[in-house]
């Protein structure tokens, strides 16, 4: 499947790794390659995260960090909707 990311998940995503950055850049960097993967692994098992009380939506962790990737399925694509920490409040 083809990937997508909202303007909003890029966003979250460059805030994440920009903040990580300013204490320590290699720690940004594997957060950042790790996401790449997980969001692969998305575009190859879309249904592999679990559903979401939110219609159409569903969450898959970052691990081993706690992060959350939310993402809808649409046609032959994964949108990558929101990208946060697992301690904030989940999207709308």
């Amino acid at each position: 499947m083809k990937v997508r990311y909202t303007e909003t998940a890029l966003a979250e995503i460059k805030d994440i790794l920009s903040y990580i950055a300013q204490d320590n850049p290699l720690a940004a960097d594997e957060v950042g390659a790790i996401m790449r993967a997980t969001i692969i692994r998305l575009a190859d098992y879309p249904r592999l995260a679990i559903e979401t009380d939110i219609a159409n939506v569903r969450v898959a962790p970052v691990l081993p960090y706690r992060y959350l990737v939310f993402y809808s399925i649409e046609e032959n694509t994964v949108v990558i909707r929101n990208v946060r920490h697992a301690a904030r409040e989940w999207p709308r």
